[in-house]
C-alpha cells in the first residue's frame, strides 16, 4: 500500500510516486554533489559537512535513501530537501513538484547533463540574498579579527574606515558551512551560488572578500589572494559565477559624474578618495554596462596604463560617445591602486583629474570630493 501524507484538509500526496519521479541520485546530484558508483551504492561528499578525506554520503537507488556515515543523518529524497534548504516537509513537496521557485526544480535530464545557467546578480532570490548577506556580515567580522589582512589592507593604502564601510570581510577558510548550517541557512543555495565547493571548500578560502552592496544587502562577492607570492595556478582575483557586476554601481549611480577604473582596489581608492567609481573588473563590457554608463553626465575612464588598459578607454570612448573621458596617470602610475598607498596619492589623482577635465576645480562637473581618510 501506498504510502499517503495529508498536507491541507482535502489534500493529500502519494509521497511513493513523489519518490519515484524525482530519483534520489539526481536531486541530490543538483546540489552539485559529484557521484560515484560504489557496489550497489552511489558515494559522494556531503554537503553538511567539511568533507575533506573519504566520502561519507551513500545514495542507495533500490531503497531510494541516503545516509551520511559521519553526520549520521538520512533519509529519502524529501528529507535531503529539506536538509539542504532548512525547509518543512510541505516546501520540500512544492520544491520537488515546481510549485516553488526555490533552488530545486523538477528534472528529467540525468544528473550528468549540464547544469543551468547561474543566474546573475541582480536576479537573486530571496534565500541566495540571505545566504550572501550571511556570508558577508561573517566575512566582515573575520576580517576586523584577523591582524595579517588588515595590515594587508593597511599596506594597499585602504583605511579601517573603508573597509567598514564597504563591509570587506577576510575569509579564512573552512568555517562558512559550519556557520551558515549554525544560522540555519541552506547549504544548497550556498552551492548553487559558489561559495562552497562540492567537498565543502569556501570558494573565497584565503582571500580578502569585497561585496557589491545595492541598498545595503550584497549581491556578488569577489575574494583577493593575500599577497603576490602566487603559485602558477592560483588566480589573484576569484569572483562567484555570473554575469560580473560594475561594482561600485549603486553607491555611484546617483552621481552626475564617474571615474570608470579597472580593478578592486581600483575603485576602493578612488571612493575612499571621495568620488563615485564603478569598476569593470578587467577591460571587457557587456552593452548593458555601456548603457549604464552613458546615463552619467561624465565617464572618466582611467584604466591602467597598459597596452590593455589604452585599447579599453580607446573602446569605450568609441561605445559611450563624447560623455566619456579619458584621464592620463602620471607615467610611473600603472593605476589608482598605486596611488592608494602614497603620501600624495589623492593629491596626484586629482590633478589628473582635473587635467581631462581641463576646467579650474571649481568649474568642473565632479560633486565636491569630501575629504578622505589617508
Amino acid at each position: 500500500m501506498r504510502a499517503m501524507v495529508s498536507l491541507l484538509p482535502g489534500s493529500r500526496i502519494d509521497t511513493a510516486s513523489l519518490k519515484l519521479a524525482h530519483p534520489i541520485a539526481e536531486v541530490v546530484a543538483r546540489y552539485g554533489v559529484e557521484l560515484k558508483r560504489q557496489g550497489r551504492a552511489m558515494v559522494g561528499r556531503c554537503i553538511f559537512h567539511t568533507d575533506n578525506g573519504r566520502p561519507n554520503l551513500y545514495i542507495y537507488g533500490d531503497s531510494e535513501s541516503w545516509r551520511c556515515y559521519r553526520c549520521g543523518i538520512g533519509g529519502d529524497v524529501l528529507a535531503f530537501v529539506m536538509h539542504a534548504e532548512n525547509i518543512a516537509f510541505r516546501e520540500a513537496v512544492d520544491r520537488l513538484t515546481g510549485a516553488s521557485q526555490g533552488p530545486v526544480r523538477p528534472a528529467s535530464r540525468p544528473a550528468s547533463a549540464p547544469r543551468p545557467a547561474t543566474k546573475g546578480p541582480e536576479e537573486r532570490t530571496v534565500e541566495a540574498l540571505a545566504v550572501l548577506q550571511a556570508a558577508t556580515n561573517f566575512y566582515h567580522a573575520n576580517l576586523l579579527a584577523e591582524p595579517r589582512a588588515l595590515d594587508y589592507l593597511a599596506q594597499r593604502g585602504i583605511s579601517l574606515a573603508t573597509a567598514r564601510e564597504c563591509r570587506l570581510g577576510y575569509a579564512a577558510g573552512d568555517q562558512l558551512l559550519a556557520f551558515l548550517h549554525w544560522q540555519r541557512l541552506p547549504l544548497g543555495t550556498a552551492l548553487q551560488l559558489g561559495l562552497l565547493t562540492r567537498a565543502g571548500h569556501e570558494l573565497m578560502a584565503g582571500r580578502i572578500v569585497i561585496p557589491e552592496l545595492c541598498a545595503g544587502p550584497p549581491l556578488w562577492l569577489i575574494g583577493r589572494a593575500l599577497g603576490e607570492d602566487l603559485a602558477d595556478d592560483v588566480p589573484k582575483y576569484l569572483g562567484l559565477p555570473g554575469k560580473k557586476p560594475l561594482l561600485g554601481w549603486d553607491q555611484a549611480r546617483g552621481s552626475a559624474s564617474v571615474c570608470v577604473v579597472e580593478g578592486v582596489f581600483d575603485v576602493l581608492a578612488v571612493r575612499q578618495w571621495g568620488y563615485p567609481a564603478v569598476a569593470l573588473l578587467g577591460t571587457s563590457v557587456r552593452p548593458d554596462q555601456i548603457d549604464r554608463l552613458r546615463a552619467f553626465a561624465r565617464s572618466y575612464l582611467v584604466l591602467d596604463t597598459d597596452d590593455a588598459g589604452v585599447e579599453a578607454t580607446l573602446a569605450l570612448q568609441e561605445s559611450i560617445g563624447p560623455t566619456a573621458v579619458a584621464v592620463a596617470m602620471p607615467q610611473d602610475v600603472k593605476d589608482p591602486a598605486e596611488l592608494a598607498s602614497r603620501p600624495d596619492g589623492r593629491a596626484v589623482f586629482a590633478e589628473a583629474l582635473l587635467k581631462a577635465i581641463g576646467k579650474p576645480a571649481q568649474d568642473e562637473s565632479f560633486d565636491a570630493a569630501p575629504e578622505a581618510d589617508p
